[in-house]
């Protein structure tokens, strides 16, 4: 099957790689977006959003960075925050209260927490599985 892949084949895969932080047809974790409703037919554009994760940072996802009074440096999505806390969720999954008395910095940083080079794990015709996965318009099971 040079050239095209095979969507159970890239289920493990997605499980291995992705599904940590990824959810697809409710299977999976809720630290990035959900990619069920994310345009998968476009092979190009998700192709790219795999290999440089920061290039198109979605609304609700961008990563901020927490310096603390106390000198930590604190960085995940802003979960939740009012006029005395802010909620962080960090790579992990994990949720961190800080005080707004404690923060002396916040800022948006234009990266993801998505690493880099998750394909240099796979051999080529494992990427292609991946992606059949990936565009499957069905749960595979």
């Amino acid at each position: 099957h040079t050239g095209s892949g095979i969507p159970p084949h890239g289920k493990p895969l997605f499980q291995q790689s992705c599904a940590k932080c990824h959810k697809l047809f409710n299977e999976g974790g809720d630290i990035g977006p959900d990619l069920t409703g994310f345009k998968r037919d476009d092979l190009r554009r998700m192709l790219a959003n795999v290999i440089n994760p920061s290039i198109e940072i979605r609304e609700g996802y961008e990563t901020y960075v927490i310096h603390t009074e106390d000198g930590r440096a604190l960085n995940g999505f802003i979960a939740d925050q009012d006029d005395h806390v802010v909620v962080l969720t960090g790579a992990d999954g994990q949720h961190l209260m800080i005080r707004r008395d404690e923060i002396d910095e916040m800022a948006a940083i234009k990266r993801s927490l998505m690493p880099e080079g998750l394909l240099q794990v796979l051999d080529d015709q494992q990427i292609r599985d991946l992606f059949a996965y990936l565009r499957a318009s069905q749960p595979v099971q």
